[in-house]
């Protein structure tokens, strides 16, 4: 009965060891406007900090010229991974004299079959661009948590079925 416990221990630990999750949040800043958010590049261009969450390339916080747009902002992130919705992407806005923020929805893919410019906002000063996954990336990690259930249970049973064995 030993031999049960220790496996039954070794299977949750590496089981809960391999499950990750990410969770991310929007902390409202509330200086939108202030100048101290602005920088000055390496060739004397004005610059700002801007956040990308999600399903990019190399997700991060990204200091970019004034007046850069969602699509430029997703190229210096590598790109949409391939699960990424880019029907759906968020901006989330600080404003400054709110104290508060709003949430802008994007078509990238809109904007991209169509050149519509209202699908590619110009971004400001402490915006976090949220890309969230497809369902397909949803319906995959269940399966996956599923699969890795099924595979505990099946060393339990087989761990009781060798120790009765005895």
């Amino acid at each position: 009965m030993k031999l049960f416990a220790r496996l039954v221990a070794v299977f949750v630990v590496l089981f809960l060891s391999s499950v990750s999750s990410h969770a991310q949040g929007v902390v409202s800043g509330g200086n939108a406007g202030r100048a101290a958010q602005y920088f000055l590049g390496n060739q004397d261009q004005v610059i700002m900090a801007v956040n990308v969450w999600g399903f990019v390339n190399v997700p991060g916080q990204y200091m970019v010229p004034l007046e850069t747009d969602l699509v430029s902002l997703l190229s210096y992130a590598g790109g949409p991974r391939e699960d990424a919705r880019i029907t759906r992407i968020k901006v989330v806005r600080s404003l400054a004299e709110k104290d508060s923020s709003i949430v802008i929805n994007v078509d990238v893919k809109k904007f991209v079959d169509t050149g519509d410019l209202d699908e590619n906002p110009v971004l400001l000063p402490g915006d976090t661009v949220v890309v969230s996954g497809t369902t397909f990336h949803l319906v995959n990690k269940m399966f996956e948590l599923g699969f890795r259930i099924a595979m505990i249970v099946q060393a339990i049973y087989l761990a009781q079925w060798y120790a009765n064995r005895n």
